[in-house]
């Protein structure tokens, strides 16, 4: 097991009350005018996070739930429990 920690991709969602205040005051690059929410750690089906660089690079967080338990502390859940977002 890697000691390293995960950096996620942010998820970005469209809301129709979005605008571009993620960037303007966090700096995220947004997809568009309409940006509403940043999911920062995500697990769910419709925008899971992935992992930006080593050895998980390119793997979703729900994928290394099921997959690497160990990283998680083999936490007793069948899904992943967190969705943080701004």
């Amino acid at each position: 097991m890697s000691q390293e920690p995960l950096f996620l991709t942010p998820v970005f969602q469209d809301r129709i009350w979005g605008g571009t205040q993620l960037r303007d005051t966090f700096g995220y690059q947004i997809p568009s005018e309409t940006t509403g929410e940043c999911w920062g750690v995500s697990a769910l089906p419709h925008g899971p996070s992935v992992v930006k660089s080593g050895i998980y690079e390119g793997q979703t967080l729900d994928e290394l739930w099921t997959s690497h338990p160990e990283l998680f502390d083999h936490f007793k859940s069948k899904d992943f429990p967190l969705l943080t977002k701004y």
